[in-house]
């Protein structure tokens, strides 16, 4: 599934259409329905911070879905993270 199917079928669960999501995130209607509906390239991480408690989900997984971050790349960064913590006392 593309992403741009992802946010409609996320949009269709909220009871809400793509419009009401760009409302409710502020966004301009015409802006959001560009990015979504004729870029090549998915809505901007920014956008998908505004997106993600409208639609209910979390906004690393609007990203993920988005193709801005991989699962490699969480899991990369959490070991990092764990092996930092560990080394720092």
């Amino acid at each position: 599934m593309d992403f741009r199917d992802y946010l409609k079928e996320r949009c269709r669960e909220r009871g809400i259409s793509l419009h009401r999501l760009a409302l409710l995130c502020d966004l301009n209607q015409i802006y959001f329905y560009q990015a979504v509906n004729k870029n090549k390239e998915n809505p901007p991480p920014w956008v998908l911070r505004r997106a993600a408690p409208h639609l209910g989900v979390a906004y690393v997984d609007l990203m993920i879905a988005a193709g801005h971050l991989r699962d490699e790349d969480l899991r990369e960064w959490q070991n990092g993270a764990v092996v930092e913590a560990g080394s720092a006392g």
